[in-house]
């Protein structure tokens, strides 16, 4: 992360934009665009598109939308700059016509010399740390949004499909998403330890924080992560996924945060969990039902699947090879189950990385990819069994490849 992006970071911060989520947003794409993307002229109609959810046929010529807000944008930037960030020693501004974010130095600007004294140093780190992962958390967030929203895919079709979304949520039932507590999974990597569901209910984990061992910047780090609500891209590619294809209905289907739940909103309806039991421990209240169990080692953060019930010529642990080529491989689980009073369903789609999540979102929103969970299940009076689906990953640069079907389990 580098000082461009730290002044981002305190633009976006301050009172000119803190109210305004739309130019925030604005502001984040044009610098990821040129500083990251390499674009060097971004279009009227991509930031309409890309930014404010205009559909790809609308005529930026007509539509003074983008033009009215990067306006706005120049003000509150030529404000904050004036007032609030008069100390900045470089400007951020926003080039006419072009919109690429240029930073230039204030005319007079004084050059801060660099502290030898290692003390200063020392106390000066932990601040920059939580304002670097602030940044990257805060860029990450801005582009889930416009990222999910963008060139919708067409709709998914398949008989095998509507067959199990009709059996996992039948008409007129509600269904929540339970999206990933990903700063939960990173608070976990932190203290090198699985933090169980009873501290995630009752907040216990919070005493991480009084612990002596432990640096003022490894604390300033886990409060800033303990206080914040971050999910996944993977999370919101999902969401795009699974609305695109109609498998659920609008209506019926609401989205909460994992961290926004409790035990008894599982007592009813339907749940999709989406990632691993490290960002979404409420996978735990299922445990005991899975056959495909998840072991983390902690130090090499490794992982290995107990299979519970091995059918037959499966091994009773699945474990992966190691990496070669940029080639890696991980685990991902589809898991259809009951709920605990047995009056709706639960669907689990726990991938280790983005990619295992993506994975598990391709399988239960492809006609044909399930067609091969389908005939591996046994048929019960025409009614689609609960069951559970072990993947393997192939993945490079954290980009899906492809993935295969170790073990299908009725339950």
């Amino acid at each position: 992360m580098d000082d461009r992006w730290a002044v981002v970071e305190r633009v976006c911060n301050s009172a000119p934009l803190q109210r305004s989520a739309k130019l925030r947003d604005l502001l984040i794409y044009l610098c990821h665009r040129c500083w990251v993307d390499g674009v060097l002229e971004i279009r009227d109609h991509d930031i309409g598109v890309d930014v404010f959810q205009r559909t790809a046929d609308y005529d930026s010529a007509q539509d003074t939308l983008v033009r009215v807000q990067a306006s706005q944008l120049r003000k509150r930037l030529e404000r904050y700059f004036s007032d609030e960030g008069r100390d900045e020693p470089m400007v951020l501004e926003i080039a006419k016509g072009t919109y690429e974010p240029i930073l230039r130095e204030r005319a007079g600007a004084a050059v801060s010399p660099v502290s030898e004294s290692s003390t200063t140093a020392e106390a000066a780190r932990p601040q920059w740390t939580v304002r670097l992962l602030a940044m990257a958390c805060l860029i990450l967030t801005c582009l889930c949004g416009w990222l999910a929203m963008r060139h919708p895919e067409p709709a998914i079709e398949g008989n095998v499909l509507r067959r199990f979304w009709t059996a996992f949520s039948p008409p007129g039932q509600e269904t929540t998403v339970v999206i990933a507590d990903s700063t939960f999974s990173a608070v976990q990597d932190i203290v090198h330890r699985p933090i169980l569901v009873s501290e995630y209910i009752s907040r216990g984990y919070r005493a991480e924080l009084d612990r002596p061992d432990y640096t003022a910047e490894k604390k300033d780090i886990l409060r800033y992560l303990m206080e914040r609500r971050y999910t996944s891209l993977a999370d919101v590619m999902l969401m795009k996924r699974l609305w695109a294809a109609g498998v659920l209905n609008p209506a019926h289907t609401s989205v909460l945060y994992s961290r926004d739940l409790n035990l008894r909103s599982f007592q009813k309806g339907n749940h999709i969990l989406v990632g691993s039991r490290r960002a979404v421990p409420w996978v735990d209240l299922f445990d005991e039902s899975l056959d495909f169990h998840f072991v983390y080692d902690e130090k090499t953060r490794s992982v290995r699947v107990e299979n519970r019930r091995p059918g037959a010529g499966e091994p009773a642990s699945f474990a992966l090879p190691g990496s070669g080529k940029g080639l890696e491989e991980r685990f991902s689980v589809v898991a259809f189950l009951p709920n605990a009073s047995k009056t709706g369903n639960v669907l689990i789609l726990s991938g280790q990385e983005m990619s295992g999540t993506e994975a598990a979102a391709n399988l239960v929103t492809t006609d044909r990819l399930f067609q091969e969970v389908l005939a591996k299940l046994p048929e019960r009076s025409g009614e689609l069994p609960h069951f559970e689906a072990l993947l393997r990953v192939k993945q490079v640069e954290y980009t899906l490849q492809s993935f295969e079907i170790l073990a299908v389990h009725a339950h």
